[in-house]
């Protein structure tokens, strides 16, 4: 995208604009009724979001967002999502995830930030306890306070998967309900817990060491989706427990 397209992108009215007929496209009279701005401003900045083929004009006087439209969010909302956590991932790492996952972080970006390695890991248990219907997991560790839970929910018919590095090692008194829903790794890119209504990540440090300390959480579709897609990938790569 070279430089003057971004320009046109940098402007907040036009990129309201933009994101408005994504979702639905439509006359500029509508636009300018969605976006809270006069027909007039609407139409010219339409017209050079036109010029520059992020919209197309139907023959019925609809806009409708072009490809590279809808290209442009996408790709801006990966950039938003980057630059509101910006220090976040100063030292975080995302080099061990798909590429087609880091393509995707925009869809993150419903998510809410949680700090603190006890809170979290209390957040991981009661996301786990109130799950109904699915538990999927990806971890460095097995939480031994949510083993009972899981058993039960398992006995109960819950789709149940975790996720987690092949280095692991359980203590004694620990033996894996019914191997065969466990997949081990060789390093796990991130770490996740997703149930049927919410979920919650992790990113590693820059060290690729598993960091509890921070958290994105969410029961938005997209950011579930994302956390989804994760647990699909590792289980389809894994091996199962030994």
């Amino acid at each position: 995208m070279s430089n003057n397209l971004l320009l046109e992108l940098a402007n907040p009215i036009r990129m309201n604009i933009l994101r408005t007929i994504a979702a639905e496209p439509g006359p500029v009279e509508s636009i300018a009724q969605k976006v809270g701005a006069s027909i007039e401003e609407t139409r010219v900045n339409v017209e050079r979001l036109c010029n520059f083929k992020f919209v197309d004009k139907e023959g019925d006087g609809r806009y409708r967002a072009s490809p590279l439209g809808h290209l442009a969010l996408s790709t801006l909302a990966d950039m938003e999502f980057v630059s509101k956590h910006s220090d976040f991932f100063q030292d975080h790492e995302l080099s061990l995830l798909p590429s087609n996952l880091i393509s995707r972080l925009g869809e993150l970006a419903e998510s809410k930030r949680m700090d603190g390695s006890v809170s979290n890991i209390q957040r991981v248990e009661r996301v786990i306890k109130r799950s109904e219907g699915r538990v999927w997991a990806v971890t460095n560790e097995v939480m031994l306070d949510v083993v009972p839970v899981i058993r039960e929910k398992i006995s109960q018919g819950a789709d149940f998967r975790i996720i987690i590095d092949q280095t692991f090692k359980p203590p004694q008194s620990f033996e894996a309900t019914i191997p065969e829903l466990w997949r081990t790794v060789p390093k796990i890119p991130a770490m996740t817990v997703v149930t049927g209504s919410e979920a919650m990540l992790f990113f590693p440090n820059e060290k690729l060491e598993p960091d509890t300390s921070k958290a994105f959480a969410s029961d938005d579709p997209q950011f579930m989706k994302w956390c989804e897609d994760l647990v699909n990938h590792l289980w389809s790569v894994g091996h199962k427990l030994k």
